[in-house]
């Protein structure tokens, strides 16, 4: 090889090392995760099997808001939103499983009709018997797919860029 190409995969080498060195950031400790993200340790529930990071905030006798986060996310998608919603709304946001600080379900079930049933369980546990969902991306199809099996349940519907479309593997 000439010393023309050597030099250019010496160069590629470099830039692919420097920008890993430059990307890596260090894993955080859960504790050290909980310690910024996690409100109260209330805030882990049991449900349905499965333990979750749950927010209830807002009025607890008034008119409850779930709020369902979109794939990749967590309730902290919903800081914006929640503290204008909760000066009169009850306002529930929850990370679905294996999401936020919620591990992952160890049922490894992670279905639209699972997600169904442990927000409905949710719901009973806090007793809730309707709520407004707002959903974004999957919170959104998981949303309208409640909304369309226990339309009893779901007062109103909000979607935002809302997954509509058949995902492989889903019910």
């Amino acid at each position: 090889m000439t010393a023309k190409l050597w030099f250019g995969l010496g160069t590629v080498v470099a830039g692919i090392i420097g920008a890993g060195v430059w990307l890596w950031t260090p894993d955080r400790s859960r504790s050290a995760l909980e310690q910024k993200y996690l409100a109260r340790d209330t805030d882990m529930v049991d449900i349905a099997g499965t333990r979750l990071h749950v927010r209830d905030s807002g009025p607890q006798q008034a008119a409850t808001v779930i709020l369902l986060h979109g794939l990749g996310s967590s309730l902290h998608t919903w800081d914006g939103w929640a503290p204008a919603l909760e000066q009169n709304f009850r306002v529930i946001r929850l990370d679905l499983p294996g999401s936020g600080l919620s591990p992952p379900d160890p049922t490894a079930d992670y279905s639209d009709g699972r997600s169904i049933e442990l927000l409905l369980a949710s719901m009973e546990q806090r007793g809730i018997e309707q709520a407004s969902f707002v959903g974004n991306s999957i919170g959104g199809r998981i949303a309208w797919s409640l909304a369309a099996a226990q339309p009893e349940r779901v007062s109103k519907l909000v979607l935002v860029s809302p997954d509509g479309y058949a995902s492989p593997g889903d019910e």
